[in-house]
């Protein structure tokens, strides 16, 4: 299958080029929908904006996104096969409905809708958003779809006259719910690793902040949330400094790479966040991953040393609107000692936050790439 033809079940479907084109998407959905809220969450808070009824709106609209990203992944996975507008909305449509962006209950005769009020006279199911879901079961049931689709314009000619009746009630209907079916086992994925991370917690805080460093290097270039893992474990204090100086880790590693052989948009990009738009390249070249795990485990003697610490809504952020630098700095009333009870200069953070970083970003490159040559920067080039 080319890139210019339209998609067809006449066509064939490379693995390679199926789970990498699944790959490129997805990395695009979860750009568009998270990073408005990431960058714009603390210049809202911090600037006062927040506080007027017209900026806690806006507030609230770029959040929304973030619970729009399983559909964002599945249109993005359709454009990548050059898909119709009928197949494109059919597969975002089954991806939001799996992923679990969007729950829903009954709600019982009588009782009141929390956001409006209003008294229900007979049982009515209620819709809530939940996040961005499992993002890790919305790139996979956007490959179902795709996979389905294909095969239903392969066999049966795509259903002819009656698509635009039976492909939304038949593909986004049944591969949705097959999607929700198997969400709790695709969820131990996610359960698995945060599992992992919190066994990191219960040792001594050089080992501690060195390890849970290089597992946040990780989980930032791959689908899984490291805001999502940092919640669902709690991690506070210095855990969620070092998960934060993780993250940063790679996005050093990242920016020395990609200013190189991609344009400058893509490169400020990276350094506002769009570290997982890099997916598709890393993936290709997963040498890459060691670098940015060797890169973590150095910045993680900043943690241990200067005792950096955060919440867990700033442990997966980075340098993404400088949340965790500043959190680390900057001391919060609102924020109890049992959470955060360590605040560091800016001189410190200086140090901490960016010349370590830096350093050891810039031996990651000296070691794997001029003295072993495992990976060169053009293997990060990559249009976001």
């Amino acid at each position: 299958m080319t890139n210019t033809e339209q998609f067809s079940g006449k066509q064939s479907l490379g693995v390679k080029d199926f789970f990498f084109k699944v790959l490129s998407g997805s990395a695009q959905g979860i750009l568009i929908g998270v990073l408005p809220s990431a960058v714009m969450k603390y210049i809202i808070q911090f600037s006062g904006f927040g506080k007027t009824s017209i900026g806690a709106d806006y507030s609230a609209i770029l959040t929304l996104f973030t619970s729009m990203v399983p559909f964002l992944i599945g249109m993005a996975v359709a454009m990548n096969f050059k898909m119709k507008a009928l197949d494109t909305g059919v597969v975002g449509l089954a991806t939001l409905v799996a992923s679990k962006s969007i729950l829903w209950t009954m709600m019982k005769a009588g009782t009141a809708n929390p956001t409006t009020g209003k008294i229900y006279a007979a049982p009515t199911r209620l819709y809530a958003t939940n996040g961005a879901g499992d993002v890790i079961n919305a790139m996979l049931i956007a490959g179902i779809a795709v996979l389905v689709l294909w095969l239903i314009d392969r066999y049966l000619g795509g259903f002819g006259s009656v698509a635009i009746i039976l492909t939304p009630i038949l593909v986004a209907g049944g591969v949705g719910l097959f999607g929700r079916a198997i969400a709790p086992t695709v969820g131990h994925v996610t359960t698995a690793i945060g599992d992992m991370v919190e066994s990191f917690t219960k040792l001594a805080p050089l080992p501690m902040a060195i390890l849970i460093g290089m597992a946040f290097a990780v989980i930032i270039i791959t689908p899984i949330s490291t805001v999502g893992i940092a919640l669902a474990i709690n991690l506070h204090g210095m855990t969620a400094g070092a998960a934060a100086m993780g993250v940063v880790a790679t996005t050093v590693v990242l920016l020395i790479n990609s200013w190189k052989v991609n344009s400058k948009g893509t490169t400020i990009a990276i350094f506002l966040g769009a570290m997982k738009g890099m997916m598709p390249a890393i993936f290709k070249k997963p040498v890459t991953i060691i670098s940015f795990m060797f890169a973590a485990a150095i910045s993680g003697f900043a943690v241990s040393i200067f005792n950096i610490q955060g919440t867990p809504t700033t442990a997966g952020f980075g340098y993404i609107g400088l949340v965790s630098p500043l959190q680390s700095m900057i001391k919060d009333s609102a924020i109890p000692t049992s959470v955060l009870d360590h605040y560091i200069t800016p001189f410190a953070g200086l140090i901490a936050w960016v010349v370590i970083p830096v350093l050891a970003g810039l031996a990651a490159q000296f070691i794997f790439s001029k003295l072993l040559n495992w990976y060169q920067p053009e293997d990060f080039k990559q249009e976001l």
